[in-house]
C-alpha cells in the first residue's frame, strides 16, 4: 500500500481577516501576561500597556472569571476554546500572530529566518524588530497553547482546521 501525504492548503486569511494588514507587533506574550495578571490580583488596570494589549487581543475580559482559579493546563484549554468561539476580526494581533506564524511556516518555509523573509516579502513590515516581535509572540503563544511546534509549524491541526472553518 502506498503512503500518500495529505496536503492542506491554508487560506491566506482567517475567515476574512487579513494576515498582512493591521499586524501590530507587541512584546508581551500570553503566558507572561497571565502571570502578571495573577500577580496583580487580576486587576487589568495594573498591567503594563504591553500586557493590556495581549489581554485585549485575547479578549480575556470575557473569560477572566472562569480562568481565575484554574491551573495552567485548564487555563490553556479554556483560552483555546475561547479563541475558537470568537470571530478572528474581533481578536487582536497577538492572537492572529499564531495563525500568521503557522501560515508562513506551513505555506512558505519554517523557521525564524524564513518568517522574517515572509514578513518583508508580504510587506507586513520592513523592520526586523517588528518581524521579531510578531514571530516571538505568535510562535510563543502558539507553543504555550499547544497549537504550534517550536519551529512555527502546526502541532494541532484539528485546532487550526476548526479555527479556519469557524
Amino acid at each position: 500500500m502506498d503512503k500518500k501525504e495529505l496536503i492542506i492548503i491554508l487560506p491566506n486569511h482567517l475567515r476574512g481577516r487579513s494576515l498582512t494588514e493591521k499586524v501590530i507587533p507587541t512584546v508581551s506574550n500570553l503566558r507572561n501576561m497571565l502571570k502578571n495578571l495573577e500577580k496583580e490580583g487580576w486587576d487589568y488596570l495594573r498591567l503594563t500597556n504591553w500586557d493590556k494589549r495581549s489581554y485585549k487581543a485575547y479578549k480575556i475580559e470575557d473569560i477572566e472569571e472562569i480562568i481565575k482559579n484554574k491551573d495552567e493546563s485548564e487555563k490553556k484549554s479554556i483560552i483555546r476554546e475561547h479563541i475558537l468561539k470568537q470571530h478572528p476580526s474581533d481578536m487582536g494581533a497577538s492572537c492572529i500572530d499564531i495563525y500568521l506564524v503557522a501560515y508562513a511556516s506551513e505555506m512558505d518555509r519554517k523557521g525564524k529566518d524564513n518568517f522574517f523573509k515572509f514578513v518583508f516579502k508580504n510587506k507586513i513590515s520592513d523592520k526586523e524588530n517588528s518581524a521579531q516581535a510578531i514571530w516571538q509572540v505568535g510562535k510563543g503563544d502558539g507553543e504555550y497553547l499547544g497549537i504550534l511546534n517550536s519551529d512555527g509549524t502546526i502541532k494541532d491541526w484539528n485546532f487550526i482546521i476548526k479555527w479556519i472553518k469557524g
